[in-house]
């Protein structure tokens, strides 16, 4: 089975990245230079959120956290490759598992992974109450989905049809229930147990993973699958370190935060890499 590196790219996209992330620094840099003070003063803002990461901010800045901010272009990073893909899917005919015979999969992951990065962005960049509640949203949005991946598999498993055909009902009910679920997260489900609903879900799409992989084996390449599981817990790992400010050093470039960013968003990419490699038996 052919394996796909995240580091294996040509010189020309490489090329591209770079000049992306340079631009993306300049910007930020740029911004902060410009004569606004306190711009971010008239918002609602927790009180103890100037000393709640461990990056130095300076609340009288356009963007308070410019290294949190920046390292947010991971998300864009994956989106555009996710979305390139999934455009491409909707004029090829061979389909061979549920995100090639419904590239509303990646399109919708995509638009996801720019919320996530918009709203992060804005968050670091403010820190006000309205765009931590966005932050969370996009952590819901993203959470929920491959927990609808592995629904829609098990489904399908159960009533015996495969995966590369399209199934309108089931796509159709799952879209519908879990739009729900994130709009009942996201508006009426106290913030205070968020990081509970987010384990609860990690938990559950765990758990369905387990009864796909061993319910139809072989079609996946479980290498993307444990990379995915690697970074991610790397990733849980900077985010524990942030907030109890182990290894922590206001003024470097590397922050722990910045690293959970950097890791979630590969985790994301190696994740699509792992539901995008199943096949069917044709």
């Amino acid at each position: 089975m052919v394996r796909f590196n995240i580091f294996d790219i040509s010189r020309r996209r490489l090329f591209v990245i770079l000049l992306a992330a340079f631009a993306f620094a300049f910007a930020i840099w740029f911004i902060n230079t410009l004569p606004y003070k306190g711009f971010w003063d008239h918002f609602y803002t927790y009180k103890q959120i100037g000393t709640h990461f461990c990056e130095q901010t300076n609340m009288e800045a356009l963007i308070r956290q410019p290294i949190n901010t920046f390292s947010n272009f991971i998300y864009l990073l994956a989106a555009m490759a996710i979305l390139r893909r999934g455009f491409k899917d909707r004029h090829k005919r061979n389909r061979y598992n549920i995100i090639s015979a419904n590239p509303f999969y990646s399109i919708t992951l995509g638009c996801i992974l720019i919320y996530i990065f918009s709203a992060s962005v804005f968050f670091h960049s403010s820190l006000i109450v309205f765009a931590s509640d966005m932050d969370y949203s996009a952590v819901y949005s993203l959470s929920l989905f491959p927990l609808m991946y592995f629904t829609h598999r098990v489904w399908l498993l159960r009533i015996g049809v495969a995966s590369n055909q399209r199934h309108p009902l089931s796509t159709r009910t799952l879209i519908i229930v879990f739009s729900a679920l994130y709009l009942l997260l996201t508006f009426f489900w106290p913030q205070r147990f968020s990081d509970e609903v987010v384990l609860g879900l990690i938990i559950a799409l765990v758990i369905f993973g387990f009864i796909v992989e061993y319910e139809d084996p072989g079609k996946t390449n479980r290498y993307y699958l444990l990379t995915s599981i690697v970074t991610i817990l790397f990733a849980v790992m900077w985010f524990i370190f942030d907030q109890k400010k182990i290894i922590c050093n206001p003024e470097s470039v590397i922050q722990p935060h910045s690293l959970w960013h950097l890791f979630s968003g590969i985790s994301v990419f190696y994740f699509y890499m792992y539901i995008r490699s199943e096949k069917n038996r044709i």
